[in-house]
């Protein structure tokens, strides 16, 4: 249960972050607006974090500092101290109370998210309704320290990355912080379970209908009847491509058509095709087919 007199942050409200920190995180995803998921980059001096507790699941990923910090945990009264180093992962709960102090300037990524968004990614990944979230003091997690420095990246890049690229790293967060972070049992994926040839064609109809837009995993999932986390652990089962590269690949193959019948500019293409602008079309047909689109062009 909540203390009445314990401080509550909201990490959906920016406001309430700075009760929490002394200074403003350099990055944060509010502007971009991700589904279901806040990331904040965070560099502070030596602080010692109030006793409190959050609306949401909340995971600290160790980053880089100029030397590693000497970081004490609290979490429910329970005591770890250790000097952090890169890929350290800490994982509280909501609602479960936590504080830290560190003695040197220290840089590290929250990411944060409601149970609900939570339960919606894992509802058919297990047998029980409600799972229950473990606390775990800071550990080596090199999944986790990947995701979280992939979406940061994408942050950094001003989120041009597309929706579905978000929605598959949160979806393999979910999958993973329910396998080792929850008492629940997931349930076991089998390397044979697929899509059916029903299903995978409602999905791939849809994406070649809707190549424009920034679709989302939800999205996808939905057609089939899925969370958005076992949707897209079964469709790169039975395509070999997580969904937002199979995204990727199509609105290549179709900006090659578009680009030989010579009616549009590469840039009427990239926008035509749900690229944000023309440069992101041309980084992903490079890496790709190999060559820049007016090399391509150049070719035939």
């Amino acid at each position: 249960m909540v203390a009445s007199d314990c401080l509550v942050v909201d990490f959906a409200q920016q406001g309430d972050v700075r009760k929490l920190y002394p200074e403003a995180p350099l990055l944060s995803s509010d502007r971009v607006g991700w589904d279901g998921i806040q990331l904040q980059y965070h560099h502070h001096p030596p602080h010692q974090l109030a006793e409190n507790y959050s609306k949401q699941h909340r995971i600290i990923i160790h980053d880089h500092s100029p030397s590693p910090p000497l970081v004490e945990e609290m979490i429910e009264h329970r005591f770890q101290t250790k000097q952090f180093s890169g890929g350290d992962v800490t994982v509280v709960p909501a609602n479960v109370l936590n504080a830290a102090s560190w003695n040197t300037e220290y840089e590290f990524i929250t990411l944060s998210f409601e149970p609900a968004t939570f339960a919606r990614h894992t509802f058919d990944l297990t047998a029980v309704t409600e799972v229950e979230f473990i606390p775990n003091f800071s550990q080596r997690d090199p999944l986790i320290h990947s995701i979280g420095v992939a979406l940061k990246s994408e942050l950094e890049l001003s989120g041009v990355g597309s929706h579905l690229y978000i929605d598959s790293l949160t979806a393999a967060l979910m999958t993973h912080l329910l396998r080792h972070y929850s008492a629940s049992k997931a349930l076991s994926l089998s390397n044979h379970s697929n899509l059916s040839k029903k299903q995978l064609q409602r999905v791939s109809d849809y994406i070649h209908q809707h190549l424009d837009q920034d679709l989302t995993l939800t999205e996808l999932a939905t057609l089939v009847q899925m969370s958005p986390s076992y949707f897209s652990s079964l469709f790169k089962q039975s395509t070999g491509l997580a969904p937002h590269q199979y995204v990727i690949q199509h609105r290549i193959e179709q900006a090659k058509q578009l680009m030989l019948q010579g009616e549009l500019t590469i840039a009427e293409i990239a926008h035509s095709l749900g690229f944000t602008h023309q440069s992101h079309l041309s980084r992903h047909f490079k890496r790709l087919v190999g060559v820049t689109p007016k090399a391509f062009l150049k070719s035939q």
